[in-house]
């Protein structure tokens, strides 16, 4: 936690993102490989990661951030963009692997950390009666009634 006598700022975030049109390129050691990537991307990016799970075609992050400066933005455009190189040079991609243009970011209270870390740990189990097209829309549903942001699974 960032701290002084004027400032203090303790923020988690839920967030998750998808490969282009839903590719299911995320298995075995792969997945295992990407994922420890991302560990280390995120310590190096002013933030703690609580977990990080996902399935063949998308990911989920709980992650604790402390800064007040920080930009979620531009923290999940330069991972997908550093994970993107890393899997189209190292994994024999050349240049085909590529992230959805969009991702989903919450933020959650303390109260809810515990359920979402679980959620998160959980994916392959929640997966087995919930394919991540009916996961993604309902939780778009539960934020906005605009049916061009539901469309927009991209």
């Amino acid at each position: 936690m960032e701290y002084n006598r004027n400032t203090y700022f303790s923020a988690f975030y839920h967030i998750v993102f998808s490969t282009k049109d839903r590719q299911r390129f995320l298995e075995g050691d792969l997945k295992t490989n990407i994922l420890r990537y991302m560990v280390a991307f995120v310590k190096n990016n002013h933030a703690h990661l609580i977990i990080v799970n996902g399935m063949p075609d998308h990911i989920h992050m709980l992650i604790h951030v402390s800064s007040p400066s920080f930009l979620m933005s531009d923290f999940v455009r330069e991972l997908k963009k550093s994970t993107n190189k890393v899997l189209n040079q190292n994994y024999g991609f050349g240049g085909k692997f590529k992230w959805q243009s969009g991702y989903y970011v919450q933020s959650l209270g303390r109260s809810q950390v515990d359920s979402c870390y679980h959620y998160i740990q959980d994916q392959e189990l929640h997966h087995r009666s919930m394919s991540f097209d009916d996961e993604w829309d309902a939780i778009m549903k539960g934020i906005s009634k605009d049916e061009t942001v539901l469309a927009e699974k991209q």
